[in-house]
């Protein structure tokens, strides 16, 4: 996951802790491998510790098909850039690849979680998105072809 911010690595952690922590009940199991950070202006990213590196989120191996899966969340700013968010691993699809607000206490947490981030977190065009009240669900392409034999 990719995030734009101007706070330090151990406040987005927190932030990204609290993010999969929400989400937890509605993803495979995922382990934070490592983090990388580049301060604002610069594009070289070195790694860095935040307090997640190591730490497991979501529960089961889920099969090869699921791997592809993800949820998305959409944002967008006041000066019309949207903000995306992509987990993948999701646990299921929903009935229509969406789910709107009441559908699953695990998105909804964590969505709770990018809306209290309020100005922490940035768009391209460096203002907050405001975050949409549903979530995207669906297939990456990109890992399907690459899962197939």
């Amino acid at each position: 996951m990719d995030l734009r911010s101007h706070e330090s690595p151990a406040s987005i952690g927190t932030i990204v802790d609290d993010f999969l922590t929400a989400v937890a009940g509605a993803v495979r199991a995922l382990t934070v491998d490592s983090v990388e950070f580049a301060p604002s202006g610069s594009g070289v990213f070195n790694p860095v510790t935040t307090g997640i590196e190591g730490n497991t989120y979501g529960t089961g191996a889920g099969d090869d098909s699921e791997t592809a899966w993800f949820y998305g969340w959409v944002g967008r700013t006041s000066g019309g850039r949207r903000a995306r968010i992509f987990l993948y691993g999701a646990g299921n699809q929903g009935h229509d690849y969406r789910f709107g607000r009441g559908e699953s206490t695990s998105l909804d947490a964590a969505t709770d979680v990018l809306v209290a981030a309020g100005t922490k977190l940035r768009a391209i065009d460096d203002l907050s998105p405001t975050w949409k009240n549903y979530i995207n669900a669906g297939t990456s392409r990109h890992w399907i072809k690459r899962l197939r034999p």
